[in-house]
């Protein structure tokens, strides 16, 4: 697409047919126009543009920077009227000729761009970016032989190169003309007669024809130069492919899959199609995995063709092999991004925190800057109880937090660093991981639960504790913890009769063997039964939350010795 000129592109100067006086006052208002533009003061500008008009209807400049508000205003009547006065008054200024054709452009008039783009190239023959607009607007049209004419004038200038031979092969090929195709790529060859590989296309396009004899006679011709060409060895696996030659075709495959001399690259890419046609064709994946393994006891292993297997393991869900093939990758390029955070992604999977340490440790090496990875690593601290190990990662994680930072993972960081000073008695800071876990996300359910929790706990901002908390059972109205937080506070606040009813929520079912309904709830329902009047529900729950234990209160024996709420 064209470029404009939006700063002015005259000056004003000696305008035909007015007076000395009239171009007195429309150099000083022009002037004031250009100084208003370039201070910002586009009202002033438009105005006074208009202004110099009124003095000059042919002034060309004025026409042209009236004509880019007009643009801007999307005003095209306007806009398209000022710009073409403007080429019309001056059929030399190359910026009036580039704003009327970006204009036509942007509103998609390929029949009056057309004109002033050409015009633009006569005018300035080099200019390659235009021409190359008008190629792609000519074959829109299917006027393919102004596309190809377009095509020469770039080639001129720029010399032969594969990609205009082939659009000009391509565009013959439309026009049915298939000596000329063929006659672009062979002058193509001639100009790089070192480079079989262009002789292997001419090839190539004749089988995409259906024309292997032609192409066999070009691939002869090769060969007999150039025996070990791999564009040509890769060429003759497709011929003996497209003519029914299964057994040269797999001899011709295994050569190229196996072979020392092979390029790395075209052995990939074979692969990557062995591939695809196998899962086309619904076969096992043993018969892929052992192509695979012969590809290694052949050649030296490399990262491509590892990433290549890693990939195939993926997608089969075969991660007993997947995790040894990572490793493998690591071992050839130890700063592998991709083999390391699918190395930590299977070890959070399954919940082995010792190696997703280790992994995490090995990756910040390399990517100290990667906050995945301090927070899996501070996860995994987290996980084996280590907390003072999983503050410090996760204090040295969050000052890699950058603007396009994940929100999510640095909300979760700040809610478990919330938790770790909560658990170290460091209560305000935990709740000010609270308030940033919140700001980068608000919905971290989580955290509200907890932050409400211990706001309860504190018997402080408890109105806020209680919208956090209400916003959690919003969010998962199944969830009973979150539910139990809420009838918590409810409690703490004196709304009795309400708590009961959000614990009757919780104890729903057979609680004594629902892992979700820990003691500590147990012994929340109790409180709260207690305070609503019903000792006999509270002593049940009470001695419920005894024989599960865990998470009780000091007092809970005493509460059932004394058949009464203690509060602490």
């Amino acid at each position: 697409m064209l470029s404009v000129c939006f700063t002015s592109c005259a000056t004003g100067g000696k305008t035909q047919g007015i007076s000395a006086e009239a171009q007195r006052r429309f150099d000083y208002y022009y002037a004031e126009a250009v100084k208003s533009k370039l201070a910002g003061r586009y009202d002033d500008s438009f105005e006074l543009y208009k202004h110099c008009l009124d003095i000059n209807p042919d002034a060309a400049e004025a026409l042209y920077n009236l004509g880019l508000y007009y643009l801007g205003m999307d005003d095209s009547a306007r806009c398209a009227s000022h710009l073409s006065r403007a080429v019309a008054l001056e059929p030399d200024n190359i910026y009036y000729k580039e704003a009327l054709a970006s204009f036509y452009l942007r509103n998609r008039n390929d029949v009056q761009a057309v004109p002033v783009l050409e015009d633009m190239v006569r005018c300035n023959p080099t200019r390659s970016d235009v021409l190359a607009q008008l190629v792609n607007m000519y074959m829109n049209r299917e006027q393919y032989r102004e596309a190809i004419s377009a095509l020469d004038r770039i080639e001129t200038l720029e010399g032969k190169n594969l990609s205009i031979s082939m659009e000009k092969f391509r565009l013959y090929r439309e026009l049915k003309e298939d000596g000329k195709a063929f006659a672009e790529l062979e002058s193509l060859a001639r100009e790089n007669p070192n480079d079989l590989a262009y002789r292997v296309l001419i090839g190539d396009q004749y089988l995409l024809l259906q024309q292997p004899d032609k192409a066999l006679a070009v691939y002869e011709e090769v060969r007999k130069k150039e025996p070990g060409n791999q564009a040509l060895r890769m060429s003759m696996l497709d011929y003996y492919k497209q003519t029914g030659q299964d057994s040269l075709y797999q001899t011709q495959l295994d050569a190229i899959l196996y072979g020392k001399e092979t390029d790395e690259r075209a052995r990939v890419m074979l692969m990557r199609n062995y591939i695809v046609d196998q899962e086309n064709a619904h076969a096992d994946s043993t018969l892929v995995l052992a192509v695979f393994d012969r590809i290694f006891d052949a050649v030296p292993e490399t990262v491509d063709m590892l990433t290549l297997y890693a990939s195939y393991l993926q997608m089969k869900h075969i991660n007993g092999q997947l995790e040894p093939a990572l490793e493998r990758i690591l071992k050839l390029e130890p700063d592998n991004q991709v083999a390391l955070y699918q190395l930590v992604q299977l070890a959070v999977h399954a919940n082995d925190y010792p190696k997703v340490a280790d992994i995490c440790t090995r990756a910040i090496m390399h990517y100290p800057e990667q906050l995945p990875y301090y927070f899996y690593l501070g996860f995994s601290y987290y996980q084996l109880e280590r907390q003072d190990k999983a503050l410090d990662v996760f204090r040295k994680g969050v000052r890699q937090i950058k603007p396009d930072t994940d929100h999510g993972i640095v909300a979760d960081m700040y809610s478990i660093m919330g938790d770790l000073y909560y658990s170290n008695g460091l209560k305000d800071s935990a709740f000010i991981a609270y308030d940033s876990c919140l700001v980068y996300n608000p919905e971290n359910v989580g955290c509200l639960n907890n932050y409400a929790y211990y706001l309860s706990l504190e018997k402080k901002d408890l109105d806020k504790a209680e919208e956090m908390s209400h916003r959690t059972i919003v969010a998962e109205p199944g969830n009973k913890t979150y539910i139990d937080t809420y009838a918590w506070i409810l409690f703490i606040k004196g709304k009795y009769a309400e708590a009961k009813l959000y614990m009757d929520r919780v104890l729903v079912g057979d609680i004594g063997k629902d892992e979700e309904v820990s003691g500590g709830v147990l012994e929340h329902a109790g409180d709260i039964y207690a305070q609503c009047g019903d000792m006999e529900g509270a002593l049940k729950y009470w001695k419920m939350a005894q024989e599960k234990g865990g998470d009780v209160s000091r007092l809970l024996k005493k509460k059932i010795q004394m058949k009464k709420y203690i509060e602490e």
